[in-house]
């Protein structure tokens, strides 16, 4: 019996870790079956302005270390004194090579070092976490209604280059054409929440319920408009670095250099959009948002699937390099390190670890 036990367990193990990276690979592989060697390292000797790519490294690097300073503004209020801003900023960094390794893995990591260097409780830091996810969500969706409502030629296109169509506008979506959609809609959403109140008291909601509650908690912390204004200040800077390290490596390539910011906005959103397939760094999904939204504005499908795989590929490791750095810089920066406690810490954490219970 015990040995089944832990078969199982070993078997949703690789499953839950490795089955997000054959995903990808199996993606990635389907992509580029017919890609040229030959055309790739042509490609990377004479066609590539590398001085481009250079200058978008920084914008990632600046993007993850607000991120960081951002979850630092979320948990000061937790502790006083409040961890040095360094530390948060350093996980956050190097959760992101962890990433890489097991996909989703760097968030639980982030959460432990933090207990590590801070003695930060993991209650404290799991509810922060969901709120920078939980805004991450907020963002992507916005650019997406963004992109819909200021540029629907743009997503009509690169729907129509794939032999779909969204429709002449917006509204043709509420016309008769669309009422059988609604209704299958309607009837879906009326039978998930039934199900959920079938279920109300089992133990996968009462996680849930949980995970909303940490939510909640985290986001109360941020009280005050100062505080909300600089935690949303904060998120709009962090996403514009994304979108330009993102942005800038078109000039890398002649046939995107004179594409500009629609269809590199277009492109970034969809390929962020993709992201949230659990694959490692976005292998697979990220490959495909911006080969289809290239090919749609006319660059061949071999010159957008070579600049998503030289793209990505430099990005990743650049990102996984920085993470690296900062996970063996955080020893030496905590070296003679050790956050002081105080009363008001004490009283903090049992506020939070009753609000929990109850």
């Amino acid at each position: 019996y015990f040995w089944s036990v832990k078969t199982r367990h070993s078997w949703q193990w690789w499953l839950k870790n490795f089955l997000p990276l054959l995903i990808g690979l199996a993606i990635l592989l389907y992509l580029y079956r017919h890609l040229e060697l030959a055309d790739t390292l042509r490609l990377l000797q004479h066609g590539v302005r590398y001085e481009y790519l250079l200058l978008s490294l920084p914008m990632g690097l600046l993007g993850n270390a607000i991120r960081g300073y951002r979850w630092h503004l979320q948990m000061r209020p937790l502790y006083t004194p409040p961890a040095r801003p360094i530390n948060p900023i350093l996980i956050t960094i190097g959760s992101y090579a962890v990433n890489f390794v097991i996909p989703r893995a760097g968030e639980v990591w982030r959460c432990t070092e933090m207990k590590q260097r801070e003695d930060y409780t993991l209650s404290a830091t799991v509810g922060t976490l969901l709120v920078d996810r939980l805004s991450d969500m907020v963002v992507v969706l916005a650019l997406f209604v963004a992109m819909m409502l200021f540029q629907p030629g743009t997503i009509s296109q690169i729907l129509a280059a794939q032999g779909l169509s969204l429709g002449s506008n917006l509204g043709d979506l509420f016309s008769s054409d669309y009422t059988t959609a609604w209704l299958i809609a309607g009837v879906s959403l009326l039978v998930i929440l039934l199900v959920l109140y079938r279920f109300r008291k089992s133990r996968f909601i009462q996680r849930v319920r949980e995970k909303l509650r940490s939510v909640l908690q985290a986001a109360s912390t941020l009280r005050g408009w100062r505080a909300w204004s600089q935690f949303i200040a904060l998120t709009i800077l962090l996403w514009l670095f994304y979108y330009y390290f993102f942005y800038l490596t078109f000039g890398a390539f002649a046939f995107t250099a004179e594409l500009g910011h629609r269809v590199a906005f277009a492109s970034f959103v969809l390929s962020t959009l993709m992201i949230a397939i659990p694959t490692p760094a976005g292998v697979g999904p990220w490959h495909y948002a911006v080969i289809i939204s290239l090919t749609a504005f006319g660059v061949s499908k071999a010159e957008a699937g070579l600049f998503a795989l030289i793209v990505h590929a430099v990005q990743t490791l650049w990102t996984i390099i920085t993470g690296i750095i900062a996970i063996f810089a955080l020893p030496i920066v905590n070296r003679h390190y050790k956050r002081a406690s105080s009363l008001e810490d004490t009283s903090k954490i049992k506020r939070i670890s009753y609000d929990e219970q109850s």
